[in-house]
């Protein structure tokens, strides 16, 4: 069985939970969404999501050890460790993994039959331009150091040598394994300094399958930024998934004035035409 799997362990995320499975439904989508709970989401939550259509799996939450949590710096990532539980759902030959805050604009329903060797994955590359000088990022992110400086992240050929590719966990294409899952879960016990984890899973991920991911286009997962700092990119014919990291759209108020000199307004407002239908459908 093939799916769509992400994870809700707040419940201030439901709405884009919500809007991300009614998006995946609106483009025909012949795939199951997978929603992975923690015991912070209530039964009546769980049932609600079960009724919708998704495939509602308990996981329990996975973070390193107690005490290097509690010195991390990066509080609001604190959770996302629990997306490694996506391996070990076993019942699911193939699984793409996609962040709640996510809008799926066109059928990407492809990447369930995308050729991987085994113990590998596909994701997108991250930008590591650093466009809002967010002091906590790595000081080597810089667009000299971006792959999409250089090209869509599909096709390295324009890429100079010795740039060292790193991906966004935002959308990745996995065939669950226990062995895989049980060896996350071992290099996630040995980790003693989260300073080198500014972005936790995703930098555990990228280390783990250092030359076993297969790049894809952005399209499968367009950073919303991109689309200001990337505008020679960015085409709207060709973006499937919209990927609304910092911000989230469901605390953004369309209506203040202000907001409509957001350079993100457009795509804000494309999200909340789906999610608009939906916001009181769970309570």
């Amino acid at each position: 069985m093939q799916a769509w799997i992400t994870l809700l362990t707040q419940p201030d995320y439901l709405l884009g939970v919500k809007t991300l499975h009614q998006s995946l439904r609106d483009t025909q989508t012949r795939y199951p969404l997978v929603v992975m709970v923690t015991q912070n989401i209530d039964q009546a939550t769980r049932s609600a999501l079960a009724d919708a259509g998704c495939l509602v799996r308990d996981v329990a939450p996975l973070a390193p050890t107690a005490g290097v949590v509690e010195n991390y710096a990066h509080a609001h990532f604190a959770e996302v460790w629990t997306k490694l539980c996506a391996w070990n759902l076993t019942e699911f030959s193939r699984l793409v993994l996609l962040d709640a805050d996510m809008l799926v604009v066109k059928n990407m329903d492809e990447l369930m039959d995308l050729p991987l060797p085994p113990g590998w994955i596909a994701a997108c590359h991250a930008c590591r331009c650093n466009p809002n000088h967010i002091v906590s990022y790595p000081a080597d992110w810089a667009p000299a150091n971006c792959h999409y400086t250089y090209g869509d992240g599909g096709d390295d050929a324009a890429v100079p040598r010795g740039l060292a590719p790193y991906f966004n966990s935002g959308t990745v294409v996995l065939t669950p394994d226990r062995e895989i899952f049980a060896d996350l879960l071992t290099r996630l016990a040995a980790i003693t300094d989260l300073s080198a984890f500014p972005f936790p899973e995703q930098d555990l991920l990228n280390h783990y399958f250092r030359g076993r991911w297969q790049p894809l286009s952005y399209q499968y997962n367009a950073l919303k930024t991109l689309s200001v700092h990337h505008r020679n990119l960015w085409d709207c014919r060709r973006v499937k998934n919209i990927h609304f990291i910092l911000a989230k759209p469901w605390k953004y108020d369309l209506s203040l004035p202000e907001t409509l000199q957001d350079p993100y307004y457009a795509l804000m407002k494309r999200w909340w035409q789906t999610a608009g239908a939906l916001k009181n459908s769970l309570g």
